[in-house]
């Protein structure tokens, strides 16, 4: 006999209807907590030694959706949050994003958040004492909407849960005001401006303000926008409908959040900073976003007229060997490592060599856009970065936990590497010499001590690339085929062409 389910189906559907159609939930500004995650969102509570990622579910998050002070809050790629500051202000925050939740000490204290990367959507309320951080600029505001736009002026080659390591980037942050007025001061040069509705400035890093004078006091020209139409497009319309909220605790109370707003980075964006400046100075920033990884953005900005030189002689020679890494996959999923070493190619011409250490019978590992995290176990690492066939930039590294203590063992092979905690502002140059970076997951500070015996694996300072050995062939057999006549046309330009004595 055949049962009908049709009544039972029907009910589940109307409940279904129901559910869909009441409205979103309006904000709670009495707490700071996250009220909305999509994708894969971390938060690093200061009691926790690292980022632990938060259920999409709020409902079965528990309290790691509720902030205190101090705590960190992550956005991967394709990810977002939202999130109400008690009080203060609500945020819409895009993929790709890293700051910390302000320490509040009273209701007349300053709350400051710190930024590291990444966009972030403010509406504040007024005569909130409010101020945000980023490694290029503070803004103060006053009962307003705002967004940050942030290029990090670190890349991120490895991170363990202790520390990041990586090189140096020009890095800008673009202030864009919707709403009211923000107060910003440049963090090296103490310049100052001030922007009001429809206004957006970039306040730019040490490397860039050496691309020209007029970047001397640290900001970009003054741009105008649209509001409504920049909000609509950067996020959605419902974003939009924050222009016609009060800037109160009633008012953004009401707000029933951003709904499937746009969470994707805009390609381009340290670029497109520079908008409205000068012919040159766009060039110079475009030709600098695509020589980094190649050099270092000191030397680039530094050399120009030599680098044209040897780009005439080399032309002059006719077609050198230039080392194609397009055929080389970047690794792009989650993965695990044994106590064999696994080459990974983390893009811009980085390889890494990885495998499990330290008692531990597997690491996993997870890509991030430029680099790799170390999510789980102990791990050894060599890191290997080309200029064409040559070593621009090489170190080797182990990772392991102790006593509570996260210990990040590194030694600088070749090149410049830099450090910085997770979540933080500031960054530090890597000692030269074999040292360990010792983080207490009890005190949340971390500093240099020498390293202990044996920290290193032996074998990672023997360690070749397989890429390195293939590259070589490759250049061999590219220089075994040159020809005379490339010689002779080479001494015929060099007779013709005078070049500057560098004795």
């Amino acid at each position: 006999m055949e049962i009908d389910n049709r009544p039972a189906v029907i009910i589940i559907l109307a409940i279904l209807v129901l559910f869909i159609s009441l409205p979103a939930q309006a904000v709670d500004l009495s707490a700071t907590e996250i009220t909305d995650a999509k994708g894969r969102v971390e938060v690093k509570k200061t009691v926790d030694a690292v980022f632990k990622k938060l259920h999409s579910n709020l409902k079965l998050a528990g309290t790691m959706k509720r902030l205190d002070g101090g705590d960190k809050v992550r956005t991967y790629e394709k990810s977002s949050a939202e999130m109400a500051l008690k009080e203060t202000c609500i945020l819409g925050v895009k993929e790709q994003s890293i700051f910390e939740v302000p320490q509040v000490l009273g209701q007349e204290a300053i709350k400051q958040l710190n930024a590291q990367q990444g966009t972030i959507l403010f509406k504040v309320v007024s005569g909130s004492n409010f101020q945000v951080q980023t490694a290029d600029v503070i803004a103060g505001v006053k009962g307003t909407l705002f967004e940050l736009d942030i290029v990090d002026n670190f890349v991120n080659l490895i991170e363990t849960p202790a520390i990041q390591l990586g090189t140096l980037y020009p890095g800008a942050t673009n202030v864009s005001v919707y709403k009211g007025e923000v107060e910003l001061t440049h963090r090296q040069t103490n310049q100052k401006r001030t922007l009001k509705e429809g206004e957006s400035i970039s306040a730019v890093s040490s490397i860039l303000m050496g691309l020209d004078p007029i970047l001397g006091g640290g900001f970009t020209s003054l741009q105008k926008f649209i509001p409504i139409d920049r909000l609509t497009q950067r996020y959605s319309s419902q974003a939009a409908g924050l222009l016609n909220i009060g800037a109160n605790i009633p008012g953004i109370s009401q707000f029933q959040g951003l709904g499937n707003f746009n969470n994707v980075l805009e390609n381009n964006r340290l670029s497109r900073m520079f908008d409205g400046m000068n012919d040159n100075i766009r060039k110079s920033v475009a030709g600098l976003e695509h020589k980094m990884g190649l050099t270092s953005a000191y030397e680039y900005i530094g050399n120009n007229e030599y680098l044209e030189l040897g780009k005439d002689i080399s032309e002059a020679f006719g077609k050198e060997f230039k080392a194609d890494f397009s055929k080389f996959r970047k690794e792009s999923r989650p993965f695990s490592v044994s106590d064999r070493y696994k080459e990974i190619f983390i893009g811009n011409q980085i390889f890494a060599a990885c495998k499990a250490t330290a008692n531990s019978r597997m690491a996993k590992f997870e890509p991030l856009d430029e680099g790799l995290q170390l999510t789980e176990g102990n791990a050894a690492f060599r890191v290997h970065r080309f200029k064409n066939t040559s070593t621009d930039l090489e170190f080797i590294a182990s990772h392991y936990l102790s006593d509570k203590k996260l210990v990040t063992t590194v030694k600088v092979l070749k090149g410049e590497l830099y450090g910085r905690i997770p979540g933080s502002l500031e960054h530090f140059k890597v000692p030269n010499q074999e040292m360990s970076f010792v983080y207490d997951t009890e005190t949340g500070q971390g500093g240099w001590v020498n390293a202990s015996p044996g920290a290193l694996d032996k074998d990672l300072a023997t360690y070749q690339f397989g890429v390195a050995k293939r590259l070589a062939e490759e250049k061999s057999r590219h220089d075994k085929t040159s020809t005379e006549k490339k010689k002779q046309l080479g001494n015929k330009v060099l007779n013709k062409i005078k070049i500057k004595k560098f004795w």
